[in-house]
């Protein structure tokens, strides 16, 4: 089992824009709708771990695209975990309810249940594309909100850094 991470973060660490996505769709129609609407091409590439919950290790997907026209990069994460993989040292303990899995989640940041997806942008030059961009997506179908969140107001902002 992978060690959970200790981040030492401080506020110059939060150099991006956070948007906040409310969508009826799984993450990987969340990330062909937004490849769609925004004209780039998110790819999942990578998953991370987090000690949530008791310090219990919970996984989230990775989406990212590099615009270099532009010099912005996009991070899609759904705030819902995966599912927790199972813990293999849990067989060991044999009782009346050992034979069965437990699917258990986690939110990324918790303060924002009903938040979806987050859409992280970086780059030097994104509070000149940043509304174009949240213009772009409330065009998409599906979508119920989205929110410009800022981040020196999460409680759970630590989770974040990638």
């Amino acid at each position: 089992m992978a060690k959970p991470h200790v981040l030492n973060i401080n506020d110059e660490d939060f150099e991006f824009a956070l948007l906040g996505l409310s969508i009826l769709k799984d993450q990987y129609e969340t990330a062909i709708t937004i490849n769609n609407t925004l004209l780039i091409r998110l790819e999942l590439n990578n998953h991370f771990s987090l000690a949530l919950k008791d310090n219990k290790l919970f996984r989230f997907s990775l989406f990212s695209y590099f615009d270099k026209e532009f010099g912005i990069e996009y991070l899609l994460v759904p705030n819902a975990s995966n599912f927790e993989e199972p813990n293999l040292n849990a067989a060991a303990n044999a009782d009346l309810f050992s034979e069965i899995a437990v699917e258990e989640r986690s939110l990324l940041i918790k303060e924002l249940p009903k938040t979806d997806y987050f859409l992280i942008l970086k780059g030097e030059e994104i509070e000149g594309h940043k509304h174009k961009i949240i213009q772009r997506l409330k065009t998409m179908d599906d979508l119920l909100s989205v929110q410009l969140i800022d981040v020196s107001e999460l409680p759970s902002k630590s989770h974040l850094v990638f």
